[in-house]
């Protein structure tokens, strides 16, 4: 797919209440026979309302009555919502072309581009072929990383978007390694098409791709700030900032069984930082009592702002210092 198309596409891309509201129904159905990860101790607070009230699902916040199909799935829509980075990168022409193709039962599915920002991954592939159920109900259930046990979210829905001759597919993802490779595959295979089915939890991929990736011009700035509250420390560590996306590398360390942590990101107009922000478990570690983790936030944005405001606290409400991080 030429760039053009791609940066157009998503452009065109309108936001219709209902097919959203209908969507998040099917998730609610289905979404308590299909299990992914546990909930993660951690949350980055910050939020995008979609149509009626619908909240970004990175965020760690949503509507209470899905909250827990929303845990267990990560739900990604994401043709419906303009993927910034991925806007940014086309605008540039820094978007890499692909020709990726895979086949079963009557279904071709192609990966036509994909980008590597920083810590963000975008790929977009196109659905055609023998396609069952109505077009508006369709989904794509893949796995990345061929569901490896040391990552969190593995397995997720996407909602494909009716084209011509078939349907298109778009996904946007944290590299969920504490390593970022100049260039590395990304295992991604697509276990199920069409509408959702209680069994694709149990399949195994069908079509199944190596997706060729290659890191963009990055920078890393070493940050060293850390605050603690008792037997809860964090330190910030490092500040990555790609094209058109930035990342948060830290450390938390809490006691085994303790309460969660949560951020919440501001900009220096005190304005909280909402839209897409996620966060990646990295490492994990438990010695004497003690649960270290390495994590990454990533921010699918080079923020319009001089710095970054973090507000860590405890599910409690205890609150720890914040940090300052300049960009």
């Amino acid at each position: 797919m030429k760039k053009k198309m791609f940066h157009e596409s998503v452009d065109q891309i309108e936001v219709p209440e209902a097919d959203v509201l209908k969507a998040i129904q099917a998730g609610v159905r289905k979404g308590s026979k299909i299990r992914a990860k546990q909930k993660s101790r951690f949350k980055v607070l910050g939020a995008s309302v979609a149509a009626a009230a619908v909240l970004f699902v990175a965020s760690g916040f949503m509507v209470p009555s899905v909250g827990k199909v929303m845990a267990d799935i990560p739900f990604l829509a994401k043709l419906y919502e303009h993927d910034k980075v991925a806007g940014n990168l086309a605008s540039q022409q820094l978007i890499t072309e692909l020709n990726e193709k895979a086949a079963f039962d009557g279904i071709d599915v192609r990966v036509t581009d994909a980008y590597y920002d920083g810590a963000i991954i975008g790929v977009t592939f196109d659905v055609k072929g023998e396609v069952k159920g109505n077009e508006d109900e369709i989904y794509a259930f893949y796995e990345i990383f061929d569901r490896d046990p040391n990552i969190e979210e593995t397995m997720e829905l996407v909602k494909l978007l009716p084209i011509e001759g078939g349907y298109k597919g778009h996904i946007q993802l944290s590299y969920p390694r504490a390593e970022l490779p100049a260039e590395t595959t990304l295992p991604f295979n697509i276990i199920g098409i069409g509408e959702i089915n209680d069994n694709w939890k149990d399949e195994q991929g069908k079509w199944n791709f190596d997706v060729p990736i290659s890191q963009l011009p990055f920078e890393t700035v070493a940050l060293g700030q850390a605050r603690e509250l008792g037997d809860y420390k964090i330190t910030f560590e490092k500040l990555i900032t790609g094209k058109s996306s930035i990342a948060i590398e830290y450390t938390l360390s809490y006691p085994e069984g303790g309460e969660r942590v949560m951020l919440n990101l501001f900009d220096d107009r005190g304005k909280r930082m909402i839209g897409g922000t996620s966060d990646a478990k990295l490492e994990r570690n438990v010695e004497n009592g003690t649960v270290t983790e390495k994590r990454r936030i990533t921010i699918p944005m080079v923020p319009d702002s001089d710095f970054i405001e973090v507000h860590p606290s405890i599910e409690s409400g205890e609150k720890l210092d914040s940090v300052k991080i300049d960009l």
